[in-house]
């Protein structure tokens, strides 16, 4: 048997915690099926230190031990046979006493699927950020001759189900927004309508990025809580300007700066290939509402309003001596990751490296 719950970090420390769900299924679920293999999940109990997961065939009487040392709420038992149907059981340790009340079960037998079968399945799909606020964009290799693509997905915890979000998709890729979960998603996917042919395998789990603490806490100042975008009259909401970005750059520019004028159009032109990941915050060093106004306009990006006492504060901050300024943040801990990138390569790859 072997544990395949491999969440991110912060799900690990989570589900170390041992929080409970409410969730109201009581039986063990059914969460992926190969020609050789069941992976099953159960809802997670209180006061769980360990779980013990018991397993036997349809026609057998007895159930076998498959371990008592789980502190997952999700394994995999290997070695089955698609010729046979298997039930399994699963009771919470509490100290070092098994709760011997509180087995959880289910009514229909599983059963691995055959090689045949198995080999219709696509390839698992990817998840990833999408670059916007609790978002993930997830993709698969397209299928000759498939009309269409059915996908699901669950949240990485303990006894959750599949659900549909997707019957019959014409593309390979979609973007799934307000996943506001700590503990990841998976997803899955088949060509639609094919009921003989399996899901996927599942995809890793991963968390959509929303506003980290760090980021907040640079932003902690604003009066109204959000930013203004060029070319939009109606402010936007910090979490929704920033959420999911891999970095934010604080951008102390002005009009009036020979230097700034230079680097503002080569700055936008790289940020038009990298929005995915990055977004700017321009910190106006303008003399005047005016002189911002008619600078900002030919931006892209996002702003601190001039009167915002949080403009003067975050320059303060980064201590802006002299302009222009690029400041880079990691998205996902607010630490500055490069003090000043003007002059340097604007290089995602490096700021990763360095944010290691």
């Amino acid at each position: 048997i072997a544990s395949t719950n491999h969440p991110p970090s912060d799900v690990h420390k989570k589900q170390s915690q041992l929080q409970v769900y409410d969730y109201t299924m009581t039986s063990l679920v059914l969460l992926d099926a190969r020609s050789d293999s069941l992976t099953v999940t159960w809802p997670p109990s209180e006061g769980a230190s360990k779980y013990r997961l018991e397993y036997k065939m349809a026609d057998q009487d007895d159930f076998e031990l498959l371990s008592d040392k789980l502190t997952q709420t999700q394994a995999r038992k290997k070695n089955l046979s698609p010729e046979k149907e298997y039930f399994f059981r699963v009771a919470p340790i509490v100290g070092d006493t098994l709760k011997d009340d509180s087995w959880l079960t289910h009514d229909v037998p599983f059963r691995p699927i055959t090689p045949e079968v198995e080999s219709k399945a696509m390839n698992a799909p990817t998840a990833t950020g999408a670059g916007s606020n609790q978002a993930l964009r997830i993709s698969w290799s397209k299928v000759a001759e498939a009309s269409g693509y059915e996908l699901q997905m669950r949240e990485n915890a303990g006894g959750v189900e599949w659900t549909t979000i997707a019957p019959a998709l014409s593309a390979t890729e979609v973007k799934k927004k307000n996943l506001t979960s700590s503990l990841g998603y998976q997803f899955r996917v088949r060509p639609s309508g094919t009921d003989d042919v399996p899901f996927s395998l599942p995809s890793d789990p991963v968390v959509a990025r929303g506003l980290s603490a760090g980021i907040k806490r640079w932003f902690n100042s604003l009066s109204d809580g959000t930013l203004l975008r060029s070319g939009v009259q109606k402010p936007v909401p910090l979490e929704e300007a920033l959420g999911g970005k891999e970095f934010v750059l604080l951008y102390a520019s002005a009009h009036w700066c020979p230097p700034c004028r230079q680097f503002t159009p080569m700055l936008a032109n790289w940020y038009k290939t990298a929005r995915e990941h990055v977004e700017i915050v321009f910190l106006s060093a303008d003399h005047d509402e005016n002189g911002f106004q008619s600078y900002f306009r030919t931006h892209p990006w996002m702003a601190v309003d001039f009167d915002d006492d949080a403009r003067e504060s975050l320059m303060a901050a980064i201590k802006v001596s002299g302009i222009p300024r690029l400041v880079v943040l990691s998205g996902t801990t607010g630490k500055i990751v490069e003090d000043n990138a003007v002059g340097k390569q604007l290089d995602i790859n490096r700021w990763r490296a360095l944010n290691k």
